[in-house]
């Protein structure tokens, strides 16, 4: 049986960088971020003394019951998945049950499916198609079947009703491989449309830079028009301030602002993180004003470029809705980023494991009533 330890912050990124397929929610930068939750790395060792695992989690505890809480690790732990899992889940439940956790969520980083983007664009526009999971993948991986019988013989489920609450992290993401290709290789992948793009976009003398902490302002500007547009609750400027300075003093320039201007005004900006072998295309905004331009497509291809340069195998464009219904509206996403040819990916998605019964459904009562 492996033992489960606190770690320091500087242990638990040491393991990280030493991990394949570590998703940036698992850094401690993301639970300083995490306004609400509290957070500590735990880790596993062996007997040898050799840590073998790692695992951000977050706890936030219960209105009117503080001594309870549930915890959450998004998109991890960070573990070999295809080992003995008991062996690392035996220690997490005694542990958190110890500290009065009523309910754990986690995010196995196991790849369930994968779709090429041309798939899924003869998927959209196949009006008998509605959903990505109506299509036959163009890979299946056995293992992610095996992992949730595991996960389930050990009393854990995947479900968004009951003592659930439900999917926090998309199940359904995009990426690029950027592993030997060149930039001419990735333009070439991309849509004519994607092409006419960029290149229209230089042709208009459109720039694009990387900003310092000093140009969130103007982001945030553009970012608050983004979400009143595309009907999203949006962040404040502190929040991406907090953000900005987490990553970077965790690790140096592992956060990006990509800022395009024309004649000095600012008309999009994007946020990268770059953690590992991975770039994560992570906020992105554009203004009204000069849409025409193409902007956005000029900082999504600036961004590639340079996630190839640092020496990033995947840039990933993040989530994705399910659906291909023409008739969807987020449908206009999946277009966006299928132009740029790559794979849609189907991850296992998350699983809740009960470690109190009654205070888990008083809890989801709550959250169904409120």
């Amino acid at each position: 049986m492996l033992e489960l330890v606190k770690l320091s912050q500087a242990e638990h990124e040491n393991y990280l960088a030493k991990s394949s397929r570590v998703s940036f929610l698992q850094t401690a930068a993301w639970g300083e971020l995490k306004t609400g939750w509290k957070f500590e790395c735990l880790g596993w060792r062996n007997n040898q003394g050799e840590t073998v695992g790692a695992a951000l989690v977050l706890y936030k505890s219960v209105p009117l019951l503080k001594k309870y809480s549930l915890a959450y690790i998004p998109e991890g732990p960070v573990i070999d998945w295809q080992s003995d899992l008991e062996s690392f889940l035996l220690p997490l439940k005694s542990f958190l049950k110890q500290k009065n956790v009523f309910l754990l969520k986690i995010g196995p980083r196991v790849v369930e499916n994968v779709w090429s983007a041309e798939n899924i664009k003869a998927g959209i526009a196949d009006s008998a198609v509605l959903k990505i999971s109506d299509l036959t993948a163009d890979q299946s991986f056995a293992q992610a079947g095996l992992i949730r019988n595991a996960l389930q013989e050990f009393g854990f489920k995947q479900e968004t009703t009951s003592a659930a609450f439900g999917d926090v992290q998309p199940r359904f993401t995009f990426e690029l491989e950027l592993s030997g290709r060149t930039d001419d290789q990735l333009l070439m992948q991309m849509n004519q449309q994607w092409r006419r793009n960029i290149k229209k976009s230089e042709s208009e003398g459109v720039k694009v830079r990387i900003g310092t902490k000093a140009d969130l302002s103007a982001f945030h500007q553009i970012y608050l028009e983004t979400a009143k547009r595309d009907g999203f609750s949006p962040r404040s400027l502190n929040y991406f301030e907090k953000y900005f300075d987490a990553f970077n003093q965790q690790q140096p320039d592992s956060l990006r602002l990509y800022v395009a201007e024309h004649q000095g005004v600012v008309v999009a900006a994007n946020l990268w993180v770059h953690i590992n072998e991975r770039v994560w295309y992570a906020y992105g905004a554009s203004s009204t004003a000069g849409r025409e331009l193409r902007p956005s497509n000029a900082v999504q291809w600036q961004m590639i470029r340079d996630a190839r340069k640092v020496g990033a195998d995947i840039y990933d464009l993040r989530g994705i809705t399910a659906t291909l219904d023409q008739l969807d509206p987020t449908v206009g996403l999946i277009n966006f980023k299928v132009g740029l040819g790559g794979r849609a990916i189907q991850w296992m998605g998350e699983f809740d494991l009960v470690l109190n019964k009654p205070i888990a459904i008083a809890y989801a009562l709550a959250r169904r009533f409120k």
